[in-house]
């Protein structure tokens, strides 16, 4: 067993996270996670002072063996019995797993949860603040991104920002949720260049209950240069489909094709 990896199962055992530990040695959570994947090695009064925070023998931390010296195994027993009776008695659930695996700079797998703020950062991130390619947590931004609020590629969030968002209120290229802003937002009140739901305001093409745009379809009130008021029947979809092509600009080619399927489905 490695140096690193017997700091990492000691820390592990007495439920510190790697800030935590850092604070202790006067190190950053970065160093810890580089000693613990053998990236670096901690120096001498370091070492000295990891013997002393968990009870152990330097010889025990410096050789590579899985056995305690008998000194160590002596002097383990009671001194972990007195930190954990110290530490537990104020201590908050906590949960952290790092994968050895890295990929970059980063773990494949961080997971960091428990009572209070525990940053997660990897390839998949899990914790109250997440930040990875696939993060999840309260607050989390990443590739794909989920949580409470959330910023990424894809965001599914209370409060979602993203290039897709899904979400309470949504904010993205392509949105959807209760309130919801975007090129093209879809859910009950909605903003944007082609906006569909009850309340729907698209500077193109709005379809909704009721709808405001340069093309407004509505079933109770449509206001813009073309409408359709359907009350409550289908849209003359061919004439709405010929007023699309005719007055959105064809910069705007892949969201027509779009908002005439929209037509159709509304």
């Amino acid at each position: 067993m490695t140096l690193g990896e017997k700091i990492f199962r000691l820390r592990t055992e007495q439920g510190f996270s790697q800030e935590t530990f850092g604070e202790k040695l006067g190190v950053s959570r970065q160093s810890v996670s580089k000693w613990e994947t053998d990236q670096s090695v901690p120096e001498l009064d370091k070492i000295v002072a990891i013997s002393q925070i968990f009870g152990v023998s330097t010889d025990y931390l410096l050789k590579e063996t899985e056995e305690m010296d008998r000194a160590a195994a002596e002097t383990y027993p009671r001194a972990e019995t007195v930190r954990r009776g110290e530490y537990r008695a104020g201590r908050r659930p906590h949960y952290e797993y790092k994968s050895k695996k890295m990929i970059g700079n980063l773990p494949l797998v961080h997971i960091n949860l428990g009572a209070g703020i525990h940053r997660a950062k990897g390839v998949i991130a899990i914790g109250t603040v997440a930040q990875g390619w696939l993060a999840i947590g309260l607050a989390s931004m990443g590739g794909c991104s989920i949580g409470l609020v959330s910023l990424g590629l894809l965001s599914l969030a209370n409060l979602a920002f993203g290039l897709i968002a899904l979400g309470t209120v949504s904010v993205g290229v392509i949105s959807m949720g209760a309130i919801s802003f975007g090129i093209f937002s879809l859910g009950a009140v909605v903003f944007g260049q082609f906006a569909f739901g009850a309340s729907a305001h698209g500077a193109q093409v709005a379809i909704g209950d009721v709808a405001s745009g340069k093309i407004a379809l509505g079933y109770s009130r449509a206001t813009g240069v073309y409408t359709q008021i359907s009350n409550r029947q289908p849209f003359d979809y061919e004439s709405a489909c010929r007023m699309i092509d005719e007055h959105v600009s064809s910069n705007w080619l892949f969201f027509k094709t779009w908002a005439k399927g929209m037509v159709k489905w509304f």
